[in-house]
């Protein structure tokens, strides 16, 4: 069960709400389960929800709101989409495994005149590709929140999410983990590093942290790891980080793949990390014997 920490902040949480019942608000749909959470919080407060599905959110169902699905070519469209809606407000949520190669798509008319734009966007890491799209949707007038700012149960406080006071005894790969996660983050390479007390194990790159995971589950079946040697996840936000966009998080998944690597548990960023389905995620984790920490990033205080 979640912590008494988690759950006073369930019933505390402070969201965004529309200045009128019935508002509009874009939702940027990726893949996973955040952007159907966040419209479902989204309406619950007084929104309603437009979806604008892209990348891995076009595989997704999204019967319960209007939506259009747009692949890379039409991207351009958007704001046109957006405009006719009397949308002003816009999210952006959710897993995307394939950046766009506008230099290989067909394009539409309004992503034929953008493709200089568009081109200087996708150069770099996430981070700066995120705030590129952001700046572009800010200058034709639109405001862009965070998922926070509608969900701010998702957040992970500090502490341990299940309330268990195991993770104590595994300070010293924290910390590891946390130092490396934050080198990591300052060259916007990934987030996560898997690390014990002595060494760092493995680290984030453009293949994400579930493929970490499995790739620590294979050094570990091939003793590369020793059955001893305790190790740990840590995601950190990045120290140049755009708060709006690509915070840390963990889902119930997570836990299953961090089960399979052999770890002892998983710490985060407290108040810059999301957990998906956050009382699963704690019943997930309580069952298989991990923490999940929130951890302040300027102290490393848990408490």
């Amino acid at each position: 069960m979640l912590s008494a920490q988690h759950a006073a902040r369930v019933s505390t949480g402070e969201a965004l709400r529309p200045a009128e019942p019935g508002e509009r608000i874009g939702i940027v749909a990726g893949g996973g389960t955040l952007p159907a959470l966040v419209a479902r919080e989204a309406e619950r407060l007084g929104w309603r929800p437009f979806i604008v599905a892209i990348a891995d959110g076009r595989q997704a169902s999204w019967g319960d709101w209007e939506c259009i699905s747009l692949h890379w070519g039409q991207t351009g469209d958007v704001f046109g989409h957006l405009r006719r809606r009397g949308i002003r407000t816009l999210i952006f949520a959710g897993t995307i495994s394939v950046r766009p190669d506008y230099r290989s798509i067909w394009p539409s008319w309004q992503t034929l005149r953008m493709l200089p734009e568009l081109f200087v966007m996708t150069q770099g890491g996430d981070d700066s590709l995120l705030r590129a799209v952001a700046g572009a949707f800010e200058r034709r007038g639109f405001s862009v929140v965070g998922v926070q700012a509608i969900a701010p149960t998702l957040l992970l406080p500090r502490g341990d999410l299940t309330g268990s006071d195991r993770w104590p005894r595994h300070r010293e790969a924290i910390q590891r983990a946390e130092r490396a996660a934050m080198q990591l983050g300052l060259l916007d390479i990934g987030q996560a590093v898997v690390a014990s007390a002595d060494r760092v194990i493995a680290m984030e790159g453009i293949e994400g942290t579930r493929e970490t995971l499995l790739r620590v589950a294979e050094l570990r079946k091939r003793g590369r790891i020793g059955k001893a040697e305790t190790c740990v996840l840590f995601k950190a936000f990045k120290p140049q980080q755009d708060s709006r966009f690509d915070l840390p998080s963990i889902g119930v998944e997570t836990i299953a793949q961090a089960e399979e690597a052999g770890l002892v548990g998983i710490a985060m960023s407290a108040e810059r990390s999301l957990v998906i389905e956050p009382q699963k995620v704690a019943e997930a984790a309580a069952r298989a014997g991990l923490f999940v920490l929130g951890l302040d990033q300027e102290t490393g205080d848990a408490a």
